[in-house]
């Protein structure tokens, strides 16, 4: 598959292709503000993620971290950065940033 059917599919998945763009947009633009350069993989599993928070955020499930510990290494930045993009999607549970700062920590080790 190449990098577009994937972001096709991706943004199908979240059930608003559109407010998926936005989220994505400004994930990216976030993400370079900062200094952050996401390879088209990273790239990939960003988008993946967003798309689920996206469905999540509709279907109301919550997504919870029981041992938060388990993020100790995940820098302030990262977190704030994941945080900032949480904000944007409503309904999701705010552990949600923790994984999605793992996608913004592995970024910065390029």
């Amino acid at each position: 598959m190449s990098f577009e059917t994937d972001w096709q599919m991706i943004s199908e998945r979240s059930g608003d292709a559109i407010f998926f763009e936005k989220v994505m947009k400004a994930a990216k633009m976030e993400a370079r503000l900062d200094g952050i350069t996401l390879e088209s993989a990273q790239e990939l599993g960003l988008a993946s993620h967003i798309s689920a928070m996206i469905r999540r955020g509709r279907e109301r499930e919550e997504l919870k971290i029981e041992d938060k510990e388990l993020f100790d290494e995940v820098s302030m930045e990262s977190l704030y950065l994941a945080a900032r993009i949480c904000e944007m999607v409503p309904g999701i549970h705010e552990d949600e940033k923790y994984l999605l700062s793992t996608h913004f920590e592995i970024a910065k080790l390029n």
